[in-house]
Parts: structure tokens; C-alpha cells; sequence
């Protein structure tokens, strides 16, 4: 009896750590990760096209969310919206449920923000003034963010991984 409630009390704490895990992550893990452009290009072919995003435009977005951004690219216009589908920036484009939105984590796109402004203020050609750009590019059948010489990907595609 006194080892099936030590038993049961072990088993009661590793399900409230492994929760808190899980929870501090969001849903669904992380999600992304980084590369060197090189990498990218390797790995996921060359971009087919591009849309520019300031990073001050991303980082507003981005207060706005709590764990992930589902980003798109539709007709020219980059949309961030939120694990709700619910729109994070200023654009006013119109999506149906069949519109694919690429899942990222927020800490994953805060990781590529951090390398970029660590480039920006660390090269001396680039005044203070000048804003630091994201690089929104599709591939054949992936999204990536880009900026410098740094690609975050390994997004999850909304449909079919939706929340």
C-alpha cells in the first residue's frame, strides 16, 4: 500500500513537470530553425520570389502574439497573423480557410531579429538611421524568413497543422 502511494505521487509529479514543458513552449514545441543562407539554399532550393519586411514592422507584430506567427505572401503583400488566424500588422489582405500560412515560433523569429540587429550594429557601412530588413521568400514548397546571411525555416504549413 505505502508503495503504490510513492508510486502514485512520482507519477503525479513527472506529469506536472513534463506539463509546465510543454506549456512554456506553446502547442506545438518550437517551431523553426535557423540556417545559414548557404544552407537554406542547399536544402530548400532556390527562392522563386521575395517580399521585404522591416524588422520594426515584424517586432510590432510580434507584440502582439503569444507563442507563434503564421506568415503568408499574398498578392504582394506579406500577412502575419496570430495562432487565431486574426491579423498582427497592418495589412487588411483577405484569406480564405484553402490560403496556406506558414507556422513559426515567436521565439525562433525573435532569434532572427536578434542575429540581424547583432549584424546591423556590428557593421560599420550601415548608418544608425537605416532599419534592418526580413526577406520573405518562397521556395518550391517552403516559406522562408531571410536576413543577412541567416534563413530561419522548418515552418509548419497551415492546412493541414492548424490550430
Amino acid at each position: 500500500m505505502k508503495k503504490l502511494k510513492v508510486l502514485a505521487v512520482f507519477f503525479a509529479l513527472i506529469l506536472m513537470i513534463g506539463s509546465s514543458v510543454v506549456s512554456a513552449q506553446g502547442k506545438l514545441g518550437v517551431v523553426g530553425k535557423l540556417f545559414t543562407k548557404q544552407e537554406a539554399n542547399v536544402l530548400f532550393g532556390k527562392v522563386i520570389g521575395s517580399m521585404n519586411l522591416s524588422v520594426t514592422q515584424l517586432k510590432n507584430a510580434l507584440s502582439n502574439t503569444k507563442d507563434y506567427v503564421l506568415i503568408s505572401v499574398k498578392n504582394n503583400t506579406v500577412i502575419l497573423r496570430d495562432e487565431r488566424r486574426r491579423s498582427i500588422s497592418e495589412e487588411n489582405e483577405y484569406l480564405d480557410d484553402k490560403d496556406v500560412l506558414y507556422i513559426f515560433s515567436k521565439s525562433q523569429i525573435e532569434n532572427l531579429l536578434g542575429s540581424a540587429l547583432l549584424k546591423t550594429t556590428s557593421s560599420l557601412s550601415v548608418s544608425a538611421s537605416t532599419d534592418p530588413i526580413v526577406t520573405v521568400e518562397i521556395r518550391a514548397s517552403v516559406l522562408t524568413l531571410t536576413t543577412g546571411e541567416t534563413t530561419l525555416e522548418y515552418a509548419l504549413p497551415c492546412p493541414p497543422t492548424c490550430f
